[in-house]
C-alpha cells in the first residue's frame, strides 16, 4: 500500500525477498510499474519499495497501533488467492502476540486478527474504522501450516497476524533514508522470571528480565550488569515481561546513555549504559558426549574434554557437561538438555564434577535450585525442583 504520493509502499520483506525484478500493478491503471527496492527488514518483514506513478495515487493515513482495544473492528486488504483485490472485516483478537515460527525472535509483537488473511494478503494494510493503518498483514496460523502469508498452502481458521503499524513506522524512516534498519545493543542475554526462579532468588514478584549472561565489550559489561541481575525498569518504561526489553533497546538510538534499575541480591539499583549498536552475533556451537549412572536429579555429567572445548569455540571453558538426561526426572522436567554445560549450580560456580558431586548433597528436599547453563544461544537460568527423596 501506498503510504505518500511520491510513490512509496509499504510491503513485507518475505514478498519481495528473492524476486529479480519488483512489478507492482495498481486497480484501473493498466501500467505495470517497475518497483526499486528502497530498503529491507528481514528481522520484522518490513520492505519499502518505490515506483514513480504515471497518475494520481490513493495513499493511506497511518494511524496509531498503540491505542487499537482487544474487541475492535478492523479490516484487512489484500489480494488474496490472487483474485484481486478483497477486503474482509474482523475484530483484534490479541496484541502483542509471539508467533512460534518466526526467524525475527525479540521483535515479535504481531497484532492478532480474526480477518481472514490468506496468501495474497501479506504485505496488505489492516485498517481500523478510521480507514487509518493500524498493522500489515503478514503471516497466518492454519492446520500443518504456521508462517507467512505469501505461501501456496494452509487456509485461515480466523488467526491472522499483522506488524503493528508503530513498530513499522520508525523502521520506515531508517529504510527511506539509509536502506537499511540499526538497532539499539544493551549487551545482555535475557529470559524470563518464572515463578520458580522468583522463588530461588528471594524475589517479591515473577516479571521483570533475567540477565543470564552479560557480553563482554558491550554497554552492559561496561557499566557492570551481573548475572542474576533482574532488569526492572528501562528507561523510566517498567519491564512487566522480558519480551518487554529488546523492542525497547532496538528502539534506542545509538548513543544514548538511558537509565536501567535492576533488582540484584534484592536492592534496586540504578546503571547508566550508553546503547551502542547491533551486529549480528557468530553462531556458537555445541558439543555432545556419553554415560554412567544418573544422580537423583536425572543427570549425568562430565568434565569438559579438550574435544569438547573446541566444538563450543572456547579455549578453557568451565563447568562440567551434561551428557544424559532421564526422561520426566527433575531435571527434565526443568528445562535440562543434554549438551547443556552447567557453569553454576545453587548460585555456586561449578568448576568439577566433583564440586558438581559435594553441591548435590547439600540440596534439601523439594528444594528450587537455580542452575546455570550454557548452550549455543549462550547462557539461561533453569529451574530444578529437588525430588522428596533428595539426599542431603
Amino acid at each position: 500500500f501506498f503510504i505518500n504520493d511520491e510513490g512509496y509502499i509499504v510491503t513485507n520483506n518475505h514478498v519481495i525477498a528473492n524476486g529479480d525484478n519488483i512489478v507492482v500493478r495498481i486497480p484501473d491503471d493498466k501500467n505495470d510499474y517497475k518497483a526499486k527496492l528502497v530498503g529491507a527488514d528481514p528481522k520484522t518483514d518490513i520492505a519499502l519499495i518505490k515506483i514513480e506513478p504515471k497518475h494520481k495515487i490513493t495513499t493511506l493515513p497511518l494511524g496509531d497501533s498503540e491505542s487499537l482495544e482487544v474487541g475492535e473492528w478492523v479490516v484487512a486488504i489484500g489480494n488474496q488467492f490472487q483474485l484481486g483485490q478483497t477486503f474482509t472485516a474482523g475484530i483484534v483478537s490479541a496484541k502483542s502476540r509471539r508467533v512460534p515460527s518466526r526467524s525475527g525472535g525479540p521483535y515479535d509483537q504481531f497484532i492478532q486478527t480474526d480477518a481472514s488473511i490468506n496468501p495474497g494478503s501479506s504485505g496488505g494494510p489492516l485498517l481500523n474504522t478510521k480507514g487509518q493503518v493500524v498493522g500489515i498483514n503478514t503471516a497466518i496460523f492454519s492446520p500443518g501450516r504456521q508462517g507467512f502469508g505469501g505461501g501456496q498452502t494452509g487456509f485461515n481458521i480466523g488467526i491472522g497476524f499483522s506488524v503493528p503499524i508503530n513498530l513499522a513506522k520508525s523502521i520506515l524512516v531508517q529504510l527511506k533514508e539509509n536502506g537499511r534498519v540499526t538497532r539499539g545493543l544493551l549487551g545482555v542475554i535475557i529470559q524470563a522470571v518464572t515463578v520458580d526462579i522468583k522463588e530461588a532468588l528471594g524475589l517479591k514478584a515473577a516479571k521483570g528480565a533475567l540477565v543470564a549472561e552479560v557480553l563482554e565489550d558491550t554497554p552492559a559489561y561496561e557499566q557492570g550488569f551481573e548475572r542474576e541481575d533482574v532488569i526492572i525498569k528501562f528507561n523510566g518504561k517498567t519491564i512487566e515481561d522480558h519480551d518487554d526489553l529488546p523492542l525497547l533497546v532496538a528502539n534506542t538510538p545509538t548513543g544514548t546513555t538511558v537509565s536501567v534499575v535492576v533488582l540484584r541480591q534484592g536492592k534496586e539499583l540504578t546503571l547508566n549504559p550508553t546503547i551502542g549498536e547491533l551486529k549480528d552475533a557468530p553462531k556458537r556451537r555445541v558439543g555432545n558426549d556419553f554415560q554412567p549412572e544418573p544422580d537423583y536429579l536425572g543427570l549425568i555429567v562430565e568434565e569438559i574434554s579438550s574435544r569438547y572445548s573446541k566444538a563450543i569455540g572456547q579455549d578453557s571453558p568451565t563447568g562440567v557437561v551434561v551428557t544424559e538426561v532421564t526422561p520426566n526426572s527433575a531435571s527434565d522436567k526443568g528445562g535440562v538438555l543434554r549438551g547443556d554445560v552447567i557453569e553454576e549450580f545453587n548460585r555456586r560456580p561449578v568448576k568439577s564434577v566433583g564440586e558438581y558431586e559435594r553441591a548435590l548433597k547439600n540440596l534439601r528436599k523439594d528444594q528450587v535450585v537455580l542452575v546455570l547453563i550454557r548452550r549455543k544461544e549462550g547462557t539461561r537460568y533453569v529451574t530444578i525442583r529437588a525430588p522428596k527423596t533428595a539426599k542431603g
